[in-house]
């Protein structure tokens, strides 16, 4: 008889990388949805040579990081338009440029409208002209597919690859990828944790019930109303106009939930990547409580950073990262400040999110009743506290901006 292995014993062992996925020889695993849909790696037993490849990449179960931060910075971008485009300083646009002006290849995850919902889809790009649309936050687990293994054709056609994404997903390519390349520089986001796909997409035809049009993107952080958590819906209607509406974190379920640590995957609470020994060879976020650590970088007491359009922190954690940080810092406001400042208000950083108290009882009713349920819960809580449910036909259709005819 076969032996049947076994990827994880327990759900808090696996984050869906997918380094196991890619590396079958035999395509034996696929990325299966649990009751929660969240996704787990699935072996077909009919189609296993029991190799044992695929434990062997799994860094989230048998690698610990040892890197720390060489330098940390507090920085952003010279051009103002290009740090609107981005959720915070704009750091990973201006290392994407020059690595794409070198004739690299850029991956990182893209938010797509696909069959009637939105899609988040890690994806390659070699022209600047499509840099957009690996811009901006996406508080969702993006799907790798097969892209690791592409990344490895091109690696080792000794084409240059910059590879961004969730510390777990950098740390998957790596353990993939079994050796270091001097072609390949990775960036890890610090990260929250991150709900399925499925739930955020739950969570749009919600809305999309709600406000009888169909939503072509969702952007967390809009800068419309200046650097922080407001999003930004934008539809479609009848007459094929694109329109959009603002709406700040609390007014959207998914999103409070999301900010709450309610909806994560089981690893995110224990993930070991939430801590100073990064799997990347830089590590970007938001530069929380700047004004406390380092008032004078800010641009209202003569310094270059402006708050109302954003500030990243910049860890480089090897050689590498430092060196192409320094290849953009014609481009880069970089002031210098410490791993400890940085993480003040980067917890993530430190330690994992902590679980939030609604979650079992959140994801419950989601397994239960759908996403619709979580709508209707989340918002009889806030008319109970005082709050009022904004995402409704009749207040979106006040806030509506029609902004491109087609």
């Amino acid at each position: 008889m076969k032996n049947e292995r076994i990827l994880f014993k327990d759900k808090l062992n696996c984050c869906a990388c997918g380094a196991c996925m890619n590396i079958c020889p035999q395509d034996a695993i696929q990325m299966v949805e649990d009751d929660y849909l969240f996704l787990y790696p699935q072996i077909n037993f009919e189609k296993c040579v029991d190799c044992g490849l695929c434990e062997k990449v799994c860094t989230f179960q048998h690698r610990e990081e040892s890197s720390d931060a060489i330098i940390v910075y507090a920085a952003a971008q010279k051009d103002s338009e290009k740090i609107r485009q981005s959720a915070s300083g704009g750091i990973f646009a201006a290392i994407a440029e020059a690595v794409l002006n070198e004739k690299g290849m850029v991956y990182g995850a893209e938010m797509i409208a696909e069959n009637n919902n939105l899609c988040v889809e890690h994806k390659g790009i070699n022209h600047l002209e499509n840099l957009h649309e690996l811009l901006g936050s996406k508080y969702v687990q993006s799907n790798i597919n097969f892209i690791y293994k592409e990344i490895k054709e091109k690696l080792q056609d000794e084409q240059f690859v910059l590879f961004s994404g969730t510390p777990c997903q950098v740390a998957g390519l790596k353990g993939y990828l079994q050796k270091d390349h001097d072609n390949l520089l990775t960036i890890d986001l610090v990260c929250h944790g991150v709900p399925s796909l499925k739930m955020f997409q739950d969570y749009i035809a919600v809305v999309q019930n709600k406000i009888k049009r169909r939503i072509t993107n969702f952007k967390f952080r809009d800068k419309t109303q200046g650097w922080g958590l407001a999003a930004k819906l934008v539809f479609n209607n009848q007459n094929k106009e694109t329109e959009e509406s603002i709406i700040s974190s609390q007014d959207s379920s998914y999103y409070s939930l999301f900010l709450k640590s309610e909806i994560y995957r089981d690893s995110c609470y224990s993930c070991k990547y939430a801590s100073r020994n990064r799997p990347g060879d830089i590590t970007i976020g938001d530069y929380w409580g700047i004004e406390a650590r380092h008032p004078e970088y800010l641009k209202i007491n003569g310094g270059h950073l402006d708050e109302k359009l954003g500030i990243s922190c910049v860890l480089a954690n090897t050689k590498k990262g430092q060196k192409q940080i320094d290849k953009c810092r014609d481009s880069l406001y970089l002031y210098p400040s410490t791993f400890e400042k940085v993480s003040e208000e980067n917890q993530q950083l430190k330690s994992p999110s902590k679980k939030g108290k609604q979650r079992s009882k959140i994801l419950t009713l989601y397994r239960e009743k759908g996403y619709g349920a979580v709508e209707k819960n989340f918002n009889r809580l806030r008319i109970m506290k005082g709050g009022i449910d904004k995402v409704v036909p009749s207040k979106i259709k006040s806030k509506i901006k029609k902004v491109l005819k087609r």
